[in-house]
């Protein structure tokens, strides 16, 4: 008997001599999940030797038929492999195409969502940009008010000695150089941020431009692969196709059977070659889906919130797309399984009737099918009558046979009891009841064997039906009195069986662990079946040794019946022969199964679903056998009787044959019913195992049970009504057992799928660490960048803390010499008394010389000290402002170290590019300053000018005596005005020259320009030195004539020299370089009319410049706010005070009007902000409803998984039921070809018993009919 695999199985009820009918093998699968590649057994080959025995002279014709072909059904299959495989190779380029598709549909919405962001990041930027530009606006008006505030400062410092109409006047011109300089910031910030805004688009630009040109590229690659694979798939499919042609031609060269095996061999290894690169070709394929599917999701991990919902959409779209297509392709599955149904059948009628076929080419038709069938029930109708009419003559010659047939008559009347017994549903202890019947009759020699023969037999039956009854006990099965025969008991085990699949198929994780154990079990089965052969071939010569005798006996006892016992020995030699050829095949086939079972092997350790499957084939093997056996053994009693029946009319010589051949199929049938108990035993023990492990899962998952009984239940009522429609109509449910099978296949395909999706989201979440590992990688060079801009930025202010040092000391030594200096001059106040004292005693028409030149000292010696005390607190003012910077300097330090890692380097590059433009509005600012504190300073000496001339004219009506006493002062007040007036502004431009020189270095990181400020210093030392020896010289000297020319002279080079100094300082002011400065000697009123012309001049030009400045801003604010209501652009140059008023009210109006709009636009960032703020919440909501998505997800492929297993089981009960009919089929058909063979032996028998017409020659066939009769009954 053959098991699921083709493998024979020891003691299984059946003679391996003579197997009980084909049976469905199923091959494993390939690489594809659940497809079944279906083979099936010769019919052919097992009719064959019961052929060879009725008619000896066909049996080599047919054997060769026979040969020729299982070889052509090996090629057919091999071609159906074929076949498979280019469909399947057509499904893949199905895929392709699909996949291409899809990827040009990415490209487009990639396109839509590369067009969309830029549409809307560019106002969300503007918006941020305007948010960071109002915030830097507001620190900008905070840094410049501090500088103003400095400004106004110094400006109230130059302001104290002068009077109330200096201060309306440098007050009203702050509040306009306040107003201009707040509109130029405002308007210098616009354009930086403007120029940022730009390039920062530009950047974001350009990069998103790479990105997509690299994404393009990657597509194209990929499709360039996929055309690749393609190509390589159409040269697979070529060579399937040579291959078929190949084949086709080996059909037509059948003479050849050898080469043609070794063809097909070459065949076999190049289709396992060609599979293992469709293995190859399918796991790129899927690599490159992979990389498709990650460079699609990397596309759409870019987008926003708003495209990831649309993105959900999408997917629902192309599930269903999906899903139409699997419909299209389960489809075309549908058309190819019919036309795989009915190749399948031709090759069953071949397999069936391929040696009955009159003409290879016609076709059989049903009808020729029924009347062959006629033609043999006659032919066996007309042997029936000649062979009554022969018992009847033997009956008259012998007078022992007589009493024969009262104890074989006996003997029929306890069996007809025992197979009435059998046919009805009994109990062991009824059928029990019988055999004790059958043992207490008393029969003569001769019958007892067969008496003895037929007891065995029935005590296999009832010990069957005890083991049985045992079973369903242990089972736990309780049985009714009712419910009685192997037929319900085996109903019961079935149901117990399926209740047994059902929970099987719940431990399918736990069957994946036990695959080794079942290879270990099947080589342990291969080494028992070697053993049983073994031990067959030993009963084999024993039996021949028994044979050998018991002719021996014969030829002693008859003499008569030598010739028919010559003929019976070369029957049995032949006979032996054929078993021999037939245990040689199965030895073949043992080998052939050993194979196929090592590659079935080596792929379900590839495979744990094919494990589960093979599982399940064996339970059903083992319902089936249970279903062969029982009917085997109903066959074989039934048979067995028809042999009593005639074995009452033959000898006693075929009785004693009958035995021997009972004696077979009691060991036979013993060893097959304990080998079959001890199986079922040992399933049933695992079952229980895993029955137990199932109890105790089933404590921790309840929930998910109750869901699963429930469909259970659906599906089980569903599957009995399928059963009931089953036994109606069988061709209908043929049709959907293959829908069925497609669609598990359809399922296995959608969970390979799943499975690539989820490898997919793995591969993905693996990109996501990358690309976090990548800005990780990214903070960390911007931040070793970082830590080298402020190691330059330490040494910059090592630089600048070295220049303060150095400062610092020349500070001072200047401060040492400034006392020295008061120290001179104490000396000298301390001598000036006296002398004056002496002076006012003397005459006053002749100026005393003496005093003179030590007024003209004192004068230079106070000018000298003003100024170093300028410069000193010139100095001072710059240590402390650098003192400032260092700080600030220290304070951005430290905010950079703790905003580094939150901030990236454009937002740094735009705050360089800001703060650089604001130096160098600074810088422009403070030479506006420069100019207009030129201006001022010549609005101050054009007043002065005026006050002397005012002072002139009353001193002319004093006397000439007091003239040149006033008029020292007045050069004194000269002196002391224009070094107030002139030293100032050089410190004022010294100190800013200072403080841009200082910028600078902040800004290039180089201390080049700390030489230049140490060169200056240097010069203003040696001047001072120069002018101190000066000082001594012209005290030392004598008193000569002409002093006062000297003096003047010496002051006037002095002077000279301070405005030197000064236009060195700053070249650029225009007032200094027109300055010469003289003593006044005679006419001071007219040298005072120029300058006071010059003075108008300059404060209209200046007036002029600040309207026009104003003008600009205000026309500049008003477009940039979108303001048309500025109704303050009118010049005040040639206006009443009246109008003046007027035109501040209305400039005062246009000032409100902008700050309103300025307090809209931070409304309006507000509203923004808090948008955006809405929006962040909406991305976390959906970040959410993401995870719930996932969770749907994973419900989703649960019910797959829950689907997939209940077609499966569907798929299983109904193969289980096609074998169970085509078995029953098969079995009517071997039986019908029996009962030919039996009315052709009778014939033959007849022509040679009327050829011969002795007594001997009708013994002799009547003992050949005897061992033809023996033979089929042991293949039942």
């Amino acid at each position: 008997m053959l098991t699921g695999r083709g493998r024979h199985v020891p003691g299984s009820g059946v003679s391996p001599e003579h197997p009980a009918g084909p049976l469905p093998v199923h091959r494993a699968a390939g690489p594809h999940h659940g497809d079944r590649k279906p083979m099936w057994t010769n019919a052919v080959e097992l009719s064959e030797p019961s052929v060879a025995e009725g008619i000896p002279e066909a049996g080599p014709s047919r054997e060769i038929y026979a040969d020729q072909d299982s070889d052509q059904q090996d090629k057919d299959e091999i071609i159906l492999l074929l076949g498979k495989e280019i469909s399947r190779l057509s499904d893949f380029e199905l895929e392709s195409k699909y996949k291409d598709v899809v990827i040009a549909n990415l490209q487009s919405q990639v396109a839509n969502l590369s067009q969309r962001l830029s549409e809307k990041t560019s106002p969300r930027q503007k918006e941020r940009g305007t948010s960071q530009n109002f915030q830097v606006l507001d620190e900008d008006i905070d840094a410049k008010q501090r500088e103003i505030e400095s400004l106004k400062s110094q400006i109230s410092a130059l302001q104290k000695g002068y009077n109330q109409v200096l201060c309306q006047t440098l007050s009203e011109r702050n509040s306009e150089i306040t107003s201009l300089k707040h509109e130029g910031e405002n308007l210098r910030k616009d354009n930086a941020v403007t120029s940022g805004m730009v390039s920062s688009l530009q950047k974001e630009v350009s990069t998103r431009d790479e990105q997509i040109q690299q994404l393009t590229q990657e597509v194209n690659q990929l499709k360039s692969e996929n055309k690749e694979k393609e190509h390589q798939l159409e040269a697979l499919s070529s060579r399937c196709y040579m291959l078929k042609e190949e084949l086709r031609k080996e059909d037509s060269q059948k003479e050849h059977q050898e080469a043609q095996g070794k063809e097909l061999k070459l065949c076999k290894i190049q289709i396992q070659d060609m599979e293992k690169e469709m293995r190859k070709l399918r796991e790129e394929l899927k690599k490159s889906s992979t990389e498709q599917n990650m460079i699609s999701k990397t596309l759409r991990e870019k987008s926003k919130v708003e495209e990831k919902l649309q993105e959900d959409s999408r997917r629902k779209l192309l599930q269903l797309q999906e899903m139409g297509n699997r419909e299209n392709l389960i489809k075309v599955n549908l058309e190819r399984a019919v036309g795989q149904l009915e190749h399948f059948r031709t090759q069953i009628i071949k397999a069936t009737y391929g040696q009955v076929k009159p003409f290879l080419d016609r076709s059989i038709t049903d009808q020729q099918l029924i009347e062959k069938i006629t033609q043999v029930t006659e032919d066996s109708i007309n042997f029936q009558q000649k062979k009554w009419t022969l018992q009847k003559e033997t009956q008259l010659h012998s007078s022992k046979r007589e009493e024969i047939t009262e104890n074989i008559e006996k003997l029929k009347t306890s069996l007809d009891n025992c197979q009435a017994c059998m046919k009805m549903s009994c109990c062991s202890k009824d059928l029990k009841k019988e055999v004790d019947v059958l043992q207490s009759l008393q029969v003569s020699p001769p019958v007892s064997g067969l008496q003895e023969a037929a007891l065995d037999i029935l005590r296999l039956a009832l010990s069957w039906l005890e083991d049985t009854e045992r079973l369903l006990g242990d089972v736990g099965i309780q049985l009714s009195s009712s419910d009685a025969g192997l037929s319900l008991y085996l109903e019961y085990l079935l149901i117990h069986y399926k209740k047994i699949t059902n929970q099987t198929q719940e431990l399918q994780i736990k069957i994946h662990s036990s695959q080794e154990a079942q290879q270990s079990f099947m080589q342990e089965k291969l080494q028992e079946h070697l053993a049983e052969k073994e031990k067959l071939n030993e009963d084999r010569l024993q039996q021949e040794e028994k044979l050998r005798d018991r002719i021996k006996q014969l030829l002693e006892e008859k003499e008569d019946l030598e010739e028919s016992i010559a003929r019976e020995k070369n029957r049995a030699k032949e006979a032996l022969e054929e078993e021999q050829k037939r245990v040689q095949e199965l030895e073949n086939r043992l080998t052939r199964q050993k194979k196929v079972w090592e590659e079935s092997i080596a792929q379900e350790k590839h495979r744990g679903k094919e494990a589960l499957e093979d599982e399940q084939k064996r339970v059903q093997e083992l319902e089936s056998r249970l279903t062969c056996q029982k009917e085997v053994l109903e066959s074989s009693v039934a048979y067995e009787k028809r042999k009593a029946r005639e074995a009452i009319e033959a000898e006693k010589r075929k009785v004693q044959d009958l035995e021997n051949h009972l004696t077979q199929q009691k060991e036979i049938s013993e060893s097959s019913i304990a080998y079959e108990k001890h199986k079922a035993k040992e399933a049933i023990e695992k079952e229980k195992k895993k029955v137990q492990d199932l109890e105790n899962r089933i404590t921790k998952q309840k929930e998910e049970i109750d869901l699963k009984v429930q469909r259970e239940d659906v599906l089980n009522n569903k599957l009995n009504d399928a059963l009931a429609m089953i036994e109606e109509t069988q061709k209908t449910k043929v049709a959907e057992s293959l829908k069925a099978e497609s669609l598990t296949v359809k399922l296995n395909e959608t969970l390979a799928e799943l499975e690539t999706a989820r490898t997919k989201m793995i591969m993905m979440e693996e990109r996501l660490q990358h690309t976090v590992k990548a800005l990780r990688d990214e903070q960390e060079a911007q931040k070793h960048e970082f830590e080298t801009e402020v190691v330059e930025y330490k040494e910059q202010i090592r630089q600048h803390s070295q220049t303060i040092v150095s400062l610092e000391e020349r500070l001072q030594t200047v401060t040492a010499r400034h006392r020295k200096i008061e120290g001179e001059i104490a000396t000298l106040k301390d001598s000036d008394p006296a002398q004056e004292e002496v002076m006012q005693r003397e005459p006053p028409a002749v100026p005393p010389t003496e005093t003179s030149v030590k007024d003209e000292v004192g004068d230079t010696l106070i000018g000298d000290l003003l100024a170093a005390q300028k410069e000193i607190l010139s100095q001072q003012e710059v240590i402390m402002r650098l003192r400032k910077n260092l700080t600030e300097a220290h304070n951005r330090m430290s905010d950079l170290r703790g905003e580094l890692s939150e901030k990236q380097k454009l937002e740094l590059e735009r705050n360089v590019a800001l703060v650089q433009q604001q130096s160098n509005e600074l810088k422009a600012l403070k030479e506006k300053m420069g100019q207009l504190t030129g201006l001022v300073e010549k609005k101050d000496r054009e007043l002065e000018v005026l006050k002397e001339a005012l002072r002139a004219s009353q001193e002319k009506h004093r006397v000439q005596l007091h003239k040149e006493k006033d008029q020292k002062p007045k050069n004194m007040t000269q002196m002391c005005d224009i070094s107030v007036q002139m030293e100032p502004v050089h410190t004022d431009i010294f100190s800013s020259s200072q403080e841009e020189s200082f910028s600078d270095l902040g800004a290039k990181c180089k201390g080049s320009r700390h030489e230049e400020v140490i060169q200056r210093q240097k010069k203003a030392l040696s001047e001072l030195r120069a002018r101190i020896k000066e000082l001594e010289k012209a005290s030392s000297a004598n008193h000569k004539d002409h002093p006062n020319e000297s003096f003047l002279d010496l002051k006037a080079v002095r002077m000279e020299t301070n405005v030197q100094k000064t236009s060195d300082a700053k070249p650029d002011g225009p007032a200094f370089s027109r300055i010469k400065i003289r003593a006044p000697q005679n006419g001071p009123v007219n040298s005072a009319v120029p300058d006071i012309k010059s003075g108008k001049m300059d404060v209209v030009e200046a007036l002029d410049l600040s309207e026009k400045l104003y003008m600009d801003m205000s026309k500049t604010l008003g477009s940039l706010m979108n303001i048309k209501d500025m109704s303050g652009h009118i010049s005040m140059k040639y206006l009443s005070p009246k109008e003046r008023e007027r035109v501040n009210q209305l400039r005062q109006r246009d000032l409100d009007l902008v700050f309103d709009k300025i307090t809209q636009l931070k409304s309006r960032l507000e509203r923004k902000e808090e948008l955006l703020r809405g929006y962040e919440k909406d991305i976390e909501q959906l970040r959410q409803s993401k995870v719930s998505v996932q969770t749907y997800q994973s419900q989703v492929a649960k019910l797959e998984d829950n689907i997939y297993k209940e077609a499966e089981e569907k798929a299983l009960l109904k193969e289980a039921l096609q074998r169970m009919e085509l078995q029953l089929y098969q079995e009517k058909r071997f039986n019908r070809a029996v009962r030919q063979q039996k009315v052709g032996a009778r014939k033959a028998t007849q022509k040679m018993d009327q050829e011969r017409e002795t007594p001997k020659g009708e013994t002799s066939s009547k003992s050949s009919q005897s061992l033809l009769f023996s033979k089929p009954g042991s293949r039942n």
